[in-house]
């Protein structure tokens, strides 16, 4: 049997070198930049979404992703129930 015992307790799970969310982020535009476009245009692609990614967790995890996202976004992107959309900035309290 071929089990491996990561490091740390913490440390996520990894396919090659990537991460999950980091190999969406690089095999997802190389795959339909290569079929759509041109195999050299999806590697760019792929590569300067990988390094931003890479830039955004540096200082922690996907929070600061996920904040901005509910900020920028449309509301009804994430469905949430209890928390106000985002576009209404005075709450009664």
């Amino acid at each position: 049997m071929n089990t491996r015992i990561p490091q740390h307790l913490d440390e996520p799970e990894r396919y090659f070198i990537f991460t999950p969310d980091e190999l969406v982020v690089v095999v997802a535009p190389l795959v339909v930049l290569t079929i759509v476009s041109n195999f050299l245009v999806g590697l760019i692609v792929a590569a300067i979404g990988f390094w931003l990614l890479r830039r955004l967790k540096k200082g922690g995890n996907l929070n600061r992703l996920l904040w901005a996202a509910y900020w920028l976004l449309p509301s009804s992107t994430f469905g949430l129930k209890k928390t106000p959309a985002s576009h209404e900035r005075l709450l009664v309290g």
